[in-house]
């Protein structure tokens, strides 16, 4: 791998390869490396691989993709093709909530809710294929970024084993080295984006740097089970299944919502995501499963699942999801530190999540093709 390119982008998410594919189509010529702390693409929406059990593969952290209704032209033509060849499909009808009386009903919004086929990684993938001459988008991963400087109008990014790359242009995906959170999670002293500029140097670094300790983060922690019992998994009817639960149940328990998803051998992954935006405590597991059987006691094929689960993991998302203040577009490119920013921590004219980021991205690809 090389180690010059003209753009270095942070992160392997779903914004950054939304950058990546819409500044190839415009761009085809520009080399693009794309830095991903993880082991696979996809950031937030990728697909874990059990490391145990080699036939375990579920979407641990974002198991579909919600559309508005006014979806801008730039996002369907990205979107449409993978619709039309199934490889992204409407399951809006197994997206249900659980009220405080343990009843379920369907999830009644103008919303559109869509799942990438066969995992939600793929969907990263496609839109990625979808460049004009993908060979020049390059991934790094398992990579940190020590340090991030700019000198002679180049940026040096010091990433693993005393590496260097360059590049001429930097695009930040993540907020999370320009955000005060990266100082607990990453276990350093100062915003490394902070000390690659001398204050004063940047306007619009600056202002961001200024309004970006504003913005708070929700915390989620999810708690992974197994069911290996393959005629208990046979009769569950759904195959996308996801069950959010009401305000009062998210308040009392912090539970927000629980994934079901059927694994090759026909055993099931169950994923319950809970979310508090300070702190979230540790539940005892044994409570967790109580609890579950509890709220779902008018639902017997539940009760029979959640009595076989077994955890086999947990993990946190310390900052997974901005939820306000978010920042003007305005501040998405300084020209005169070719750095820009892109994700769901933009204000994109009132839709959210990952329309945002998506959105936000492809407003950075064409502002940079139109300088």
């Amino acid at each position: 791998m090389k180690s010059n390119y003209d753009f270095i982008v942070i992160g392997a998410g779903i914004s950054a390869c939304t950058f990546a594919s819409f500044l190839n189509k415009r761009l085809p010529d520009i080399s693009i490396l794309l830095v991903e702390s993880g082991r696979r693409i996809g950031g937030r929406a990728t697909t874990r691989k059990s490391r145990k059990n080699k036939i375990l593969e579920f979407d641990h952290g974002l198991p579909s993709i919600s559309f508005s209704q006014y979806i801008s032209e730039d996002i369907l033509t990205l979107i449409l093709p993978l619709i039309h060849s199934r490889k992204l499909v409407d399951i809006s009808n197994e997206i249900l909530i659980m009220n405080e009386f343990g009843l379920l009903n369907n999830k009644f919004t103008s919303d559109k809710t869509y799942r990438s086929l066969p995992f939600m990684k793929d969907f990263c993938d496609e839109i990625v294929n979808q460049s004009i001459n993908p060979k020049n988008i390059s991934f790094l991963f398992q990579t940190l970024i020590k340090s991030i400087k700019r000198s002679k109008n180049l940026w040096e990014i010091q990433v693993n084993n005393e590496r260097y790359i360059q590049s001429k242009n930097l695009i930040l995906s993540s907020s999370l080295i320009a955000h005060p959170r990266c100082l607990e999670i990453l276990k350093t002293t100062t915003l490394p984006l902070r000390d690659a500029f001398m204050p004063g140097e940047d306007k619009v670094v600056d202002s961001l740097l200024l309004e970006i300790p504003k913005l708070n983060y929700l915390k989620r922690k999810i708690y992974i089970f197994y069911v290996s019992n393959l005629g208990l998994v046979k009769n569950f009817n759904n195959q996308y299944l996801q069950i959010a639960f009401s305000t009062l149940i998210r308040d009392d328990l912090n539970f927000e919502r629980i994934i079901f998803q059927r694994q090759s051998d026909g055993s099931m992954i169950i994923l319950l995501h809970c979310s508090n935006i300070n702190n979230i405590n540790e539940i005892n597991i044994d409570n967790i499963i109580k609890t579950l059987i509890s709220l779902f006691s008018n639902y017997r094929i539940f009760v029979d699942l959640f009595s076989q689960a077994k955890l086999i993991d947990q993990m946190d998302w310390r900052a997974s999801q901005p939820l306000n203040c978010l920042l003007p577009k305005e501040l998405q490119w300084s020209s005169r530190s070719n750095i820009g920013f892109c994700g769901d921590w933009f204000d994109m004219d009132s839709c959210g999540g990952l329309e945002s980021a998506m959105k936000s991205s492809i407003r950075l690809a064409k502002l940079l093709t139109w300088n």
